[in-house]
């Protein structure tokens, strides 16, 4: 897992180029730190075998991008929880909840010693993104087979 954790970083850090400025969440949740990052011109790679997702890294893609928010506990430095949302580059409205939401690429990952870590799809919840010229709109809730901290975000891109 610390590899995977370690993957990750350097393909963001690889990636950082392509991302836009960054975008504010507007209300971290629980006791802790969040970032968010934009990659335009990013796909998701879902590596999975029998037992789930074994590995998420980006691709580059014209159509599409990845929007990435890390959530840090604040007292457990041990302890972060990840989400990362493929979107197209173009689109005017998209509403998906709960079945619909599969059609999406949304994965939820919790990184920590702890006996459900990993990643997961999530296949249950609301996303709704607005396309408004000059930002993007997003509302996602996600309802995950894990426990969770992070359960609702909101921002504008």
């Amino acid at each position: 897992m610390r590899y995977f954790t370690l993957l990750v970083v350097i393909l963001l850090a690889a990636c950082k180029s392509s991302q836009t400025d960054l975008p504010l969440l507007q209300e971290c949740p629980g006791d802790g730190d969040c970032e968010v990052e934009v990659f335009k011109e990013s796909r998701l790679i879902l590596k999975e075998d029998n037992t789930g997702i074994i590995e998420v890294t980006l691709e580059q893609d014209k159509d599409f991008q990845v929007v990435f928010i890390k959530y840090k506990d604040s007292t457990n430095k041990n302890y972060s929880e990840e989400v990362y949302l493929q979107i197209p580059l173009r689109f005017k409205e998209i509403h998906s909840e709960n079945h619909s939401l599969k059609n999406q690429k949304v994965v939820f990952g919790k990184l920590c010693d702890c006996p459900d870590k990993g990643f997961e799809k999530i296949n249950s919840g609301v996303l709704k993104l607005i396309n408004l010229n000059d930002y993007i709109s997003l509302h996602l809730e996600i309802k995950s087979n894990k426990s969770q901290v992070v359960q609702t975000i909101d921002l504008d891109i």
